[in-house]
């Protein structure tokens, strides 16, 4: 098992995707399992910046993220949450959080 911990190229706010960045309003600390087709093991939100959509829907720093856009957390093959994620900007995606007490939450976040 491989295990790496970054900064989630695939949701982060500032990933490069083709000519366009997406902005999500929140950035991850991501541990993804294996190397050729890795899966997400956890992804627990870094940041979120102040006045963003992420923000005003209640997304705060130490959520545990569960699933974007129905693929779940652990076990979402990275492959799968990129593709979500690099809809073109205006797209809505849906991202499941849990809080550190334990509350789960979900909202939809227009990718800019």
């Amino acid at each position: 098992m491989f295990r790496y911990m970054f900064l989630f190229f695939i949701l982060l706010s500032n990933a490069s995707l083709a000519a366009e960045k997406r902005d999500t309003g929140f950035k991850l600390d991501v541990i993804v399992k294996g190397f050729f087709s890795p899966e997400v093991k956890q992804a627990t939100v870094k940041s979120v910046r102040s006045g963003s959509i992420a923000e005003s829907k209640g997304v705060k720093v130490g959520d545990q993220l569960l699933a974007v856009a129905g693929c779940e957390i652990p076990s979402c093959p990275a492959s799968i949450a990129k593709e979500y994620i690099s809809q073109p900007i205006g797209t809505i995606v849906n991202f499941q959080f849990k809080q550190p007490n334990g509350k789960s939450y979900s909202v939809d976040i227009e990718l800019m």
